[in-house]
């Protein structure tokens, strides 16, 4: 997909009064299509001139709309004499004119109803999305490649974008809405954080109009990247990549559903381990992460010397080996807390979390009367530079 680039929202107040209305509808509702990026609203201008930028009246702006990966850019024009009348549109895309009077919510036009450009502006996307499939129809490999894609279960019109670009050396693009729902397998708070536009996309790119050879990238959510383990470097082996569209498709979903049924995996294994060590540190716990099970912070005791124990899990627990992080409420170096991070202590994936517990409750009684000891040589070895704990 194209890249961001920082852009200064548009100042509503300097929108005629009979505009301002619907484009704050617009922002307010700024998704339109498959992409989760939003639908901005550039260059306010007036029709006549104004000097006064507070009280300009705009009634024409710029809109740009994010569609199969891509920008499309239309301009809108009202009429300040004819505050009554319909809006008249102008795509940056030539080939394409507006069908006004196919447009059912220009047909009916209400300035007094304020969702009126959203309806408008979606029906146009619509009309748009027809004319790029017809243009698709002039290049027999591309149409069959589209033509398939309705194999797939549960796939329908609504799952994909596409743009023919009107030069024949630009890449042909195909924005697709993976058909497979995963998020009933991943944990609980992700189902209740997650809403209708948190799905996987896939934007592929055909460089030869004559073949059906394409590359893929994936879109995840930062949500669901974070849950699944992955970035958007994620690709699939070459040898899928040769085969139809359709196939790396199922292929795809097979993969996402696979480390979705892992992280969810992960998940319970990490909740295991912070029910047994809650329970055993149930007087002791400072504070601890409830959602993720990322960290727990505990005050303990060794005879008389007090210390903090932070213990962190790592992304691919139960495999990684938590960090056991001791922090001293007595020694410091160079005015700050020392703080000396563990993670070579004995431990084993395939324990229960009764043996995990016990192994690790034997190595935090044995270190700590080395971490309490004041030696310098010892401090400075192993001292980690961190900020002030502060107690929550």
């Amino acid at each position: 997909m194209e890249e961001d680039k920082e852009r200064e929202k548009v100042d509503t107040s300097v929108l005629a009064p009979h505009v301002r209305k619907h484009v704050e509808v617009l922002l307010a509702q700024p998704i339109i299509g498959l992409c989760h990026r939003e639908v901005e609203v550039l260059n306010p201008k007036p029709s006549f001139p104004s000097y006064d930028k507070e009280n300009s009246n705009c009634d024409r702006f710029q809109i740009v709309i994010p569609y199969a990966g891509m920008r499309i850019e239309c301009m809108v024009v009202f009429q300040s004499s004819g505050p009554e009348c319909p809006p008249d549109f102008v795509f940056s895309d030539s080939r394409f004119f507006v069908p006004i009077d196919q447009i059912e919510a220009l047909c009916s036009w209400d300035v007094h109803k304020s969702d009126g450009l959203l309806k408008v502006m979606k029906e146009i996307m619509q009309f748009y999305k027809k004319k790029q499939i017809q243009e698709l129809d002039r290049y027999e490999h591309l149409s069959f490649e589209y033509l398939c894609l309705f194999q797939l279960q549960n796939f329908n019109e609504d799952d994909i974008e596409i743009l023919v670009p009107s030069d024949p050396e630009s890449p042909v693009l195909f924005l697709i809405r993976l058909p497979a729902d995963f998020r009933h397998i991943l944990p609980d708070f992700y189902q209740e954080e997650s809403d209708l536009g948190d799905y996987p996309l896939l934007l592929v790119s055909f460089p030869n109009r004559d073949s059906s050879r394409s590359c893929q990238r994936l879109y995840l959510t930062k949500k669901t990247q974070l849950i699944l383990g992955m970035d958007e470097s994620f690709q699939l082996p070459d040898e899928v990549n040769d085969n139809y569209l359709t196939r790396y498709i199922i292929a795809l979903e097979d993969e996402l559903k696979t480390k979705a049924e892992l992280a969810a995996s992960r998940y319970e294994r990490r909740r295991m381990y912070f029910t047994q060590f809650l329970s055993h540190f149930h007087r002791c716990v400072v504070e601890y992460d409830v959602l993720y099970f990322s960290s727990m912070t505990l005050m303990l005791r060794e005879d008389d010397f007090h210390f903090i124990l932070e213990i962190n899990l790592p992304d691919d627990f139960p495999m990684g080996t938590p960090a056991l992080v001791f922090r001293s409420i007595y020694h410091t170096f160079m005015g700050d807390p020392i703080a000396v991070a563990v993670d070579n202590y004995p431990y084993s994936p395939t324990w229960s979390m009764q043996k995990v517990l016990e192994e690790t409750v034997k190595f935090i009684e044995e270190y700590v009367h080395l971490f309490r000891q004041d030696d310098g040589s010892f401090c400075c070895k192993y001292v980690i530079y961190l900020c002030m704990f502060v107690c929550i």
